[in-house]
């Protein structure tokens, strides 16, 4: 039955969701105790790897401390097990097109009349309203169409995606906010509701001021790169065996830097000796704290700023990062032991809360490896029925395989 440690224990969720948003959302909620059900194809396409001992290494990231279980919702039956489920649940969230759902007969007024003190989460590309309502989307699209990738990359190239899906994990993380928060209401008025998150929203929302400086000033912002489009020195310089990272907003923080490096001749340097004018000679200066920061390595670049209360960082490899002292302090990455693809090692959540310090997590389920519990506690159903219900994906498996 549920999860028993955590913010959310208690808390049951249905996840007909697919590809990375809503598997995100409903991740972080798994960490936070809810019993999230994963209701999965029993056809469920052998996507792209890697694979460990057979297992997607996509799925073991994404799926962790969840339950699986299978249903063909083009089948009566199992859309009627489905709703069985719906009664005792409190979330069921998805990211289908707009219309998907009612199509299936499975829409919002059927999930509701079942329960109607479900909170509904629906996921989409561009949300339910709009011109673009009907389009369907993936990461990169809504990375270029919200304005994101416009602002990402080296300014004498050309537009950049992120190194990760950011559009789908900042709907995620929006989605997780959304429904902890119609829950609560929930507690004070005791209904459910309707929940609609768009993914060219989210990631639109997070664009900071790149939005109010365009509309303020009617110029669209130019790409900087690795530097910023007013504080110099900021950005990342060479060292021998990588690259660091220097940023300096404030003045106090250019006079330690000066002064860490010993170089008090740029305090007195008309190019350097003020904000406007390092901006201005952003390359120049540029080129004076390179010859320094090339000469030493990462380690020794970071310890000689840090004595001098300089802001710094370093260009982790993925390899270092998942070595870092400070990853390993904060518990950031966990292990857990998969059936068949093993030990394997994922990030941990960065929620800390005092009152709940020791978060729990779970491998990914195997595909279906939850059915008779599931069927039986949620469905009600008896051993017979479940087996009638396997039987028929059994069959339906075996044509489609026979095609």
């Amino acid at each position: 039955m549920a999860k028993g440690y955590g913010p959310l224990s208690g808390v049951t969720v249905i996840d007909l969701t697919q590809f990375l948003s809503g598997p995100f959302a409903t991740m972080i909620m798994a960490d936070m105790g809810a019993d999230v059900i994963k209701v999965e194809r029993p056809d469920r396409p052998k996507a792209s790897g890697p694979y460990l001992n057979g297992e997607r290494t996509y799925d073991l990231s994404i799926m962790r401390s969840k339950r699986s279980v299978t249903l063909n919702l083009k089948e009566e039956l199992d859309k009627k097990v489905l709703l069985k489920m719906v009664e005792k649940a409190d979330v069921i969230i998805e990211n289908f097109k707009p219309g998907t759902m009612e199509r299936m007969g499975l829409g919002y007024d059927v999930i509701k009349a079942v329960n109607p003190k479900i909170i509904y989460m629906a996921i989409s590309g561009f949300g339910y309203t709009g011109p673009y309502k009907d389009r369907g989307a993936l990461d990169m699209v809504i990375q270029g169409m919200s304005g994101l990738m416009s602002l990402t990359g080296d300014p004498k190239g050309g537009a950049t995606r992120c190194g990760t899906s950011v559009s789908d994990i900042f709907t995620g993380i929006y989605s997780f906010g959304a429904v902890s928060a119609a829950l609560y209401d929930r507690e004070k008025t005791g209904k459910g509701q309707f929940i609609d998150i768009a993914m060219l929203d989210s990631a639109f929302s997070c664009l900071e001021n790149a939005v109010i400086n365009t509309c303020v000033t009617g110029e669209n912002p130019q790409r900087v790169g690795n530097t910023h489009p007013v504080n110099a020195p900021f950005g990342t310089f060479p060292a021998k065996d990588g690259e660091v990272i220097i940023t300096c907003s404030r003045n106090s923080a250019f006079e330690n830097l000066c002064h860490a490096i010993h170089r008090e001749d740029m305090l007195e340097d008309p190019r350097f000796n003020d904000p406007d004018a390092r901006r201005l000679h952003r390359e120049e200066l540029t080129e004076e704290l390179s010859k320094f920061t090339r000469e030493h390595t990462i380690d020794e670049n970071e310890a000689i700023l840090a004595a001098g209360g300089v802001p710094y960082g370093r260009i982790n490899t993925m390899k270092m990062i998942c070595a870092d002292p400070q990853i390993a302090a904060r518990h950031m990455l966990v292990e857990v032991d998969h059936k068949v693809a093993g030990k394997y090692k994922m990030p941990g959540s960065p929620i800390k809360m005092a009152t709940y310090p020791d978060t729990t997590y779970e491998p990914a389920p195997m595909l279906g490896e939850n059915n008779r519990e599931v069927f039986r506690d949620y469905a009600g159903m008896t051993d017979e029925e479940i087996d009638v219900l396997l039987k028929e994906q059994e069959e339906f498996l075996k044509a489609k395989k026979g095609k």
